[in-house]
């Protein structure tokens, strides 16, 4: 099924082939589960299906395929005189011992408990507490409105810094050491002055919310302006060093949004425009990353003026 059959009948269909990923996950828990295989299940852009994945599902895939295996591992401990090494291989866990361990993690439990009778806490997963946007059904409506469509040229390079990590589902931490690490390149070299745009890439999926590989590139471009379009892109003399490089844009056509407020509440704009926006618009994205623009920095503006711009790519 082409990628277009996101768009062609709306949010019910996005729904749709969200819920056919999620039948195959259970129906396929003691087999490998990553973003790649789901994808080809929902007849998404692998690039895209994450973000579509926890815009629908409220949360990341490896999250939800955790969930199912430790709700089907705890029914069958609670219901069965299986043994512990059957019920992991079962539900796609390599041995006894890692599910343990990840109900000691998740549950704070053990499998011997919730065979003698400890129902809490994982009586817990029965409900999807963790995931309250799950299958939500949908009118179409939204409030997200697109601010522009633009295209982005060719050639526009950013000297970009990446910083590895996730912590309680925020990527603040890397964002921030990957700015530090950018501004004590360009800060001190005379640079700033020449800087016309400032950009962040979340290239991964995250894998949990505490992932401790997943890249935040922070991006400065010299002499374009991407919000309004002008200037002729530069690539002054910097001497690469830790994480700096030369990073090429994607050029081609992006759907842009305003998001007006503290950078913890982006997260709820994103999730607009893959939930509503998206599947009612008719357009159909690109396999390359979106970009987050910063028109002003919190450096100098209170969190509540924070102006920021989402940049999806799409099908021209």
């Amino acid at each position: 099924m082409p990628t277009s059959a996101l768009t062609a009948t709306g949010s019910d269909r996005t729904a749709a082939l969200i819920s056919r990923s999620l039948a195959h996950v259970d129906a396929h828990l003691d087999q490998v589960l990553d973003a790649d295989t789901l994808a080809d299940r929902a007849a998404m852009s692998r690039f895209h299906f994450h973000r579509m994945f926890k815009a629908h599902v409220g949360c990341t895939v490896a999250s939800y395929v955790s969930w199912r295996r430790l709700q089907r591992a705890c029914a069958l401990l609670a219901s069965g005189n299986e043994p512990v090494l059957e019920i992991a291989l079962a539900v796609g866990y390599e041995s006894a011992q890692a599910l343990a361990k990840a109900m000691r993690r998740e549950l704070d439990t053990t499998p011997t408990a919730v065979r003698q009778g400890d129902s809490a806490p994982w009586t817990s997963l029965l409900v999807p507490d963790r995931l309250p946007y799950l299958i939500h059904p949908s009118s179409g409506a939204t409030d997200m409105q697109v601010t522009r469509i633009t295209d982005l040229p060719d050639g526009i390079q950013a000297l970009t810094t990446t910083a590895r990590g996730m912590v309680d589902s925020t990527m603040i931490r890397s964002a921030q050491a990957a700015f530090q690490e950018l501004m004590s390149a360009i800060g001190p070299s005379g640079l700033i002055q020449q800087v016309a745009s400032m950009i962040s890439i979340v290239p991964d999926e995250p894998q949990g919310p505490d992932d401790p590989h997943c890249r935040y590139v922070g991006g400065a471009v010299f002499g374009y302006s991407m919000y309004t379009g002008q200037g002729t892109c530069k690539q002054p003399d910097v001497a690469l060093s830790g994480t700096l490089a030369w990073q090429t844009l994607v050029p081609g056509r992006y759907a842009v949004f305003t998001h007006m407020g503290p950078y913890t509440n982006l997260h709820q704009t994103w999730r607009a425009i893959y939930a509503d926006w998206l599947p009612s618009s008719g357009h159909t994205l690109r396999d390359a990353p979106p970009m987050e623009l910063c028109i002003n920095t919190p450096y100098d503006t209170a969190p509540e003026d924070l102006h920021t711009e989402i940049w999806l790519p799409i099908q021209a």
